[in-house]
């Protein structure tokens, strides 16, 4: 099932180092999401392994048109905070401009938080991260056992 008509392809994987307070690795997984086979966003979710519970992980997109049309003027960074606690996951807009990912030359706006919640772009975002974290099986154990329920 598609959640909100968004399927996940991951296409690339790192381990990026290791935490100098606890010695284990930080990850980050990227992929393309994609609405009636076009692509809608690319996403990149890093974390450190053993910090889930503590530290959460970042999800990262550059949102917008792709395509050979496309340039990276069609494009913006949105980043979100995620964070595991007892009743489930939770997530939050955050400036973009704060994370390394929003330099790279696909993007071609930096989106803060206040450019994006209250807006229609919020609701696309959040169904994007959604549908990663159910989908990318790379990122399971972000949700800590519980389930995300997709809308009807």
């Amino acid at each position: 099932m598609a959640l909100a008509g968004i399927e996940v392809e991951p296409t690339g994987e790192k381990d990026i180092g290791v935490c100098p307070c606890c010695g284990m690795n930080s990850r980050t997984v990227w992929g393309v999401a994609r609405k009636g086979g076009a692509g809608v966003a690319a996403y990149y979710v890093h974390w450190t392994v053993s910090h889930i519970a503590d530290k959460g992980a970042n999800i990262d997109m550059i949102v917008g048109s792709w395509g050979s049309e496309a340039t990276s003027e069609n494009r913006a960074a949105v980043a979100l905070a995620y964070r595991l606690f007892d009743n489930g996951p939770s997530m939050m807009v955050i400036d973009a401009q704060d994370r390394p990912f929003s330099a790279s030359p696909l993007v071609g706006k930096i989106l803060r938080r206040e450019d994006v919640i209250g807006t229609p772009l919020a609701k696309s975002i959040f169904d994007i991260a959604d549908a990663v974290l159910m989908k990318d099986k790379r990122v399971l154990e972000l949700l800590g056992g519980h389930e995300l329920i997709a809308p009807n």
